[in-house]
């Protein structure tokens, strides 16, 4: 037990646990920030260390024999004295389930194991802190309330058979109006969008003999603004005939103020001043019930910082906090509804923000127009969040990775609709972080899917299953073959046939797309020379190659070591690229074609017409050929704005010395066209599709389409 003294200087600390070891650091942490120590095993004995010592703070694990911290949370807050008493539960870092768990069972926080003990101590204060100031706060509360219906501090009536209304001195001098003794004098302060609403209940009150109880805010004529609690009942007569309405106004704004602050204890987060989880479950729920009645549309997004630990882990959690209080304005300042007192009185239909904990933020949306607006929102918001901040000397960087879930397409229960915007996040940080997934039920066949692909596909080089495809490339003026595309497949297994579509992007993302251009150059090298050998007529194999990190793959190291190996002509290779590899890096992608240039080797420039700068790409990089991208031509017979667009490609390509290649030629209308302007070579389904090799060279023997 500890003595008055003690108890008036050192606040005491129960810390409960079945591991010795963890309550003697536990113990030790505390009272380096001045607390007084007692200790308890399991929940059981903790109950009786509470009702014998009274201490301001436990701190409780979770999972202990013979009564868990669960439990021993929830006898606690039934005990007298426990209603106020600051719980600190130690959870597992990643235990979500528990943490939630524990919030159910009545804890006021919660840290995660491994503990922090440097922090241990400041936050045992600040709730232990907190927990003093929501305590008064309530107290205050009563006391006020007692207080002011005991004082009569203004009285009115009206009389029954008259209607004659008349107040006292004290309420004249509370509302700040004239000793008028008129009921519209005694109106005139109430706020206009409340005047009549007011007026219309005291009028009800005196026609049905019923208790009035009205509350309504005031304006002073000096601008301040009170809040008047308004009460009133009718006196009878010894015959039962009414007689007087009578009644009492008060100020109540001291409560009004109090109730508000115990509200942002309770429901709101002390760091952001977002809501917390607490509030953002209620209204999830409530959300939930109106949808259901309105059969309505919302939103649940779950945000989540990217790498934040990385910022508390370098720059302390100090950096962190103020981190997360811009992050917290920036939302904000983004969503409609999200004010602080607007969300006091907030409608369930409105957005809200909340933070769950740590560097999670939740927003949910009620104005649900479909998924375009909702990606709209999700794009705004990674846009507004991902950016710089000074936070005390420190530029720190910072981007967000958001899930989104759909009521009720992804579920009709809180929990389930948090749980799949969860792991929709969890996809969209998977998916390179700093962007935003909806959730799918086919989300998870969908990630096993592309991890069975990114697993198969290394081993696809080894095992032979990768191959081209070549599409003949022919001469429009005499649909003599001239040259073919190669493209490339993935022959699987299991599968079957997969395009590249499918599996690029996720090469490019692991790295192995550099091997890929690596076998694609020295199979078109060697398939080039093995038609060569077999008597056929040269022609150029056009190869696309990734612009994944082009000026670093060591292209041309990998183009020497194909034509080396191979033994093969370079005048027969040509390589095609995109616009989007010359916006790389303009100096070194200007030398790394250059070099190209030097092998003897050929460059196309492909899709061209449908990026941003193509004129000036002409001049500053050394392309050979133009190939008009196929959205231009699959419409120039019918599109005149597509016409003109091709005759100024192939009038500015040749003016330049490019050759000009049509690409998608799908009818003879298409291909009359662009012969008629003068295109040099076209390809697509009109001469043929992409085939095998074997059936390429069978064409090369016909020379002609």
């Amino acid at each position: 037990m500890r003595t008055e003294k003690e108890t008036s200087h050192r606040p005491l600390a129960l810390v409960v646990d079945d591991d010795p070891s963890l309550r003697l650091f536990m113990s030790a942490a505390l009272k380096k920030s001045g607390f007084e120590i007692v200790e308890a095993q399991d929940g059981k004995e903790a109950l009786e260390r509470f009702r014998d010592d009274k201490p301001d703070l436990i701190l409780l694990d979770l999972m202990m024999p013979v009564m868990d911290g669960f439990e021993a949370c929830k006898i606690i807050r039934g005990l007298p004295g426990g209603r106020y008493i600051q719980i600190l539960m130690a959870t597992g870092s990643d235990d979500k389930a528990s943490i939630e768990k524990a919030f159910e069972a009545g804890a006021s926080d919660f840290v995660s194991k491994p503990i922090n003990w440097a922090m241990l101590g400041h936050k045992a204060k600040y709730i232990l802190r907190a927990g003093q100031a929501f305590k008064e706060l309530d107290r205050s509360r009563s006391h006020l309330a007692k207080t002011q219906e005991l004082a009569k501090l203004g009285s009115w009536q009206i009389d029954i058979a008259s209607g004659q209304f008349s107040c006292s001195s004290k309420a004249c001098r509370l509302l700040g109006i004239e000793e008028e003794f008129s009921f519209s004098a005694f109106l005139s302060p109430i706020i206009a969008s409340e005047r009549d609403t007011v007026a219309q209940k005291i009028q009800q009150a005196v026609t049905s003999q019923k208790k009035l109880i009205v509350n309504y805010p005031v304006i002073l004529p000096g601008g301040t603004q009170k809040h008047i609690l308004n009460q009133g009942e009718i006196l009878f007569c010894e015959d039962g005939t009414p007689e007087l309405m009578l009644g009492v106004i008060q100020d109540v704004t001291q409560l009004k103020q109090a109730e508000a602050e115990i509200r942002m204890l309770a429901f709101y987060d002390g760091l952001t001043g977002l809501a917390n989880r607490a509030l953002f479950m209620d209204r999830l729920q409530q959300t939930i019930a109106s949808a259901n009645r309105t059969h309505r549309k919302f939103a649940l997004l779950f945000l989540d910082l990217d790498q934040f630990k990385l910022v508390n882990d370098t720059l302390g959690h100090h950096i962190g906090d103020l981190l997360l209080k811009q992050v917290a304005t920036r939302l904000k300042n983004n969503i409609r509804g999200s004010d602080s007192a607007t969300l006091l009185k907030m409608d369930p239909a409105d957005s809200i923000i909340a933070r769950l904990g740590g560097d999670e933020f939740t927003v949910l949306l009620t104005d649900v127009k479909g998924p375009e607006s909702l990606a709209k929102v999700a794009t705004r918001l990674t846009r507004e969040i991902a950016g710089n901040y000074q936070l005390e000397g420190h530029d720190v960087s910072m981007t967000t990775s958001i899930g989104i879930s759909i009521f009720p397409d992804d579920g009709r229960e809180k929990s389930v609709l948090l749980q799949k915007a969860d792991t929709a996040m969890y996809h969209a940080k998977k998916s390179g972080r700093n962007g935003f997934q909806f959730y799918k039920e086919s989300l998870n066949m969908e990630v096993f899917e592309r991890f069975s692909l990114e697993r198969d596909l290394k081993k696809a080089l080894d095992n032979g299953e990768l191959e081209l495809f070549y599409q003949p490339r022919v001469a429009l003026e005499t649909r003599r073959i001239v040259g073919a595309e190669a493209l490339i497949r993935w022959n699987h297994p299991v599968k079957g046939m997969i395009f590249p579509d499918k599996f690029i992007p996720f090469a490019e993302e692991s790295g192995q797309i550099i091997d890929i251009n690596r076998w694609v150059l020295k199979e078109a090298c060697r398939q080039t020379k093995q038609w060569h050998e077999q008597g056929l007529e040269p022609v150029t194999i056009a190869v696309n190659l990734s612009g994944y990190k082009f000026t670093s793959q060591n292209i041309i190291g990998t183009m020497q070591e194909a034509l080396g190996t191979q033994d093969s002509s370079p005048q027969n290779l040509e390589i095609e690229i995109t616009e989007n590899v010359l916006m790389q890096n303009t100096e070194e992608t200007i030398d790394t074609l250059q070099r190209i240039k030097d092998l003897k080797v050929r460059i196309a420039l492909d899709d061209f017409g449908t990026g941003y700068s193509s004129l000036s790409y002409l001049i500053s990089f050394p392309v050979d050929i133009l190939k008009i991208d196929r959205s231009f031509v699959m419409g120039c017979a019918a599109e005149s704005k597509n016409l003109v667009i091709i005759k100024a490609i192939i009038a500015m390509g040749h003016s330049l010395e490019k050759k000009i290649v049509a690409e998608g030629i799908e009818t003879d209308e298409q291909f009359e066209v662009l012969k008629k302007y003068g295109c040099d070579e076209g390809q697509g389904y009109l001469f043929k599709h992409p085939v095998p090799e074997a059936v390429f060279a069978a064409l090369l023997k016909k020379s002609y389409l």
